[in-house]
Order: C-alpha cells, then structure tokens, then sequence
C-alpha cells in the first residue's frame, strides 16, 4: 500500500496545471448543482406504510437515514413543497413521500402504501396534484358565491324572527343577572350589618360581665371585713387603733444615747 503523504508525485509530461485545475472546478460545480436541493438527514416516519414490493411493515415514527429534495413546484407560489426518501430496510426498495400544505399532511408518491388514511386526508388522490394559482382562486371564488347563495336563500322571515328572538332572549338574560348581581349586593350589606351588630353586642356582655366579677369582688370583700369587726370598702384603709396615755408616756433617758445605742438613727431634742 502506497503512503499518503508522499513527497515525490508522478506528474505526467503533458500535464497542464490550469487546465487540471479548470477541470476539477468544473466537476466540482456539477456535482454541487446535482446536489444542491438533494440533502441527507436523519427523519421519522409520520405514518404506518406498508413497502410494495415485499409487503414490510414500517411502523409509525421509525428511524431512517432519508433524503429531503426540494420540488419546483409550490403551493400558491409562495408554500415550498419537499420530497422524503427512504429505503425499505428488507428489500432496500425507494420509499418516497412529499409534504402537503393543503392539508398540512403528507401524501404517498411511490414505493409503499399508507396504512391508515384519516378524514383529513382521505381525499389524498384529488391533493396528490398540486394545484395552481388559477385553480385555487377558482375554488375560492366557487366557495364565496356558494355561501352568498346560501345566506340570501337561508335568510328568510322566519329566520330573522328566531335572530329577533335570540337576542331579546338574551338581553332579558343580561337583565336577570343584573338584578340578582344587585339582590345579592344587597344581602351580602345586610349581613355585614348583622354580623357588626352581634359583635358590638358581644362586646358590650362582655364588659358588662367584667364589671359584674368586679362588684362580686367588693360584695366579698364587705362581708369578710364585717365579719372581723372592720367595716370599709375596698381601696379604703382601716380606721387607726386608739393608743393609751401610758403607752404614749414614755420615760426619758437620763444619759444622751450614742450613735450605737440609736439604731434608728433619730436624734431626740433635750428640753
């Protein structure tokens, strides 16, 4: 095997190195231009398909390494429409399915069935055809003169007395719902007033019954003094005790008390 970095290289005697290097842009530039709308990615399958060579199973979101390419066509010239390859992984058969934005489905091209056709796209042979500008503003205008038609034929007497009907219906309705919004305005005030009521109520028994242990206290407090002889109210003091003439008399000191005789400290005036 030859190395791959080699120094010498064999360069034949008519080789031309402009013309080479033209010729390899030229190649170079084909097969980008091939290329160029044809890319390999990594996709899922967004439905069931059955392959229609060998009738294999492909389950709905399985794996494959496809081919996205980018279609000429586009719906009403302004939508891009691309193309999805895969292979069927038994029989390597090619597997091609489109994107529809008519339906914002996909539609089957070749290669396999799809398995279960929803109401969306059960006319998916009428959108396998790509529809034009001329076509879509036909269709439309069609579905425009269409419902015209049906208003002016639908819109009879009949019909604009049950419209009549409908809203006095529901202007009456509106008025219901504002009187009783306003009834229970009204009952929910009364109620607050009720509850402020019983509650200042309540407050007043209960300072009502705070002065009620109070005179209950002073009752107790009379009896018990009247029982020892001492009759005052509370707060009062007891009338002093009478003190007799002997105990009042009392005998002077014949020598001056010093400091440590006097404990109390008072200083007795000598006549």
């Amino acid at each position: 095997m030859s190395e791959r970095k080699v120094i010498n290289k064999y360069y034949p005697p008519d080789y031309d190195p402009i013309r080479a290097e033209q010729a390899l842009k030229k190649a170079s530039k084909k097969l980008k231009t091939n290329q160029r709308d044809v890319v390999t990615i990594r996709l899922m399958t967004p439905f069931s398909i059955r392959c229609s060579r060998c009738s294999e199973y492909i389950a709905k979101s399985r794996k494959f390494n496809g081919k996205k390419e980018l279609l000429q066509e586009k719906y009403l010239d302004t939508f891009k429409i691309f193309r999805l390859s895969i292979k069927c992984p038994r029989c390597n058969n090619m597997i091609a399915f489109r994107t529809d934005p008519k339906t914002a489905d996909f539609v089957m091209e070749c290669g396999g069935v799809r398995n279960y056709v929803s109401k969306s796209t059960n006319g998916a042979s009428e959108s396998a055809k790509v529809e034009t500008i001329d076509e879509t503003l036909e269709r439309l205008v069609s579905e425009h003169n269409d419902e015209e038609h049906r208003n002016i034929t639908g819109n009879s007497g009949e019909d604009r007395m049950e419209l009549l009907e409908q809203r006095l219906s529901k202007l009456q309705r509106e008025q219901e719902d504002a009187e009783e919004l306003e009834r229970l305005k009204k009952a929910r005030t009364l109620q607050l007033r009720k509850e402020s009521l019983l509650r200042d109520e309540k407050n007043k028994q209960q300072q009502s019954g705070s002065f009620g242990d109070e005179e209950l206290e002073k009752i107790a407090e009379q009896a018990f003094n009247s029982k020892g002889g001492i009759s005052h109210t509370k707060g009062s003091l007891p009338a002093p005790k009478r003190i007799s003439k002997s105990v009042r008399k009392l005998r002077r000191p014949t020598q001056p008390l010093k400091d440590d005789q006097n404990p109390l400290g008072v200083r007795i005036k000598r006549k």
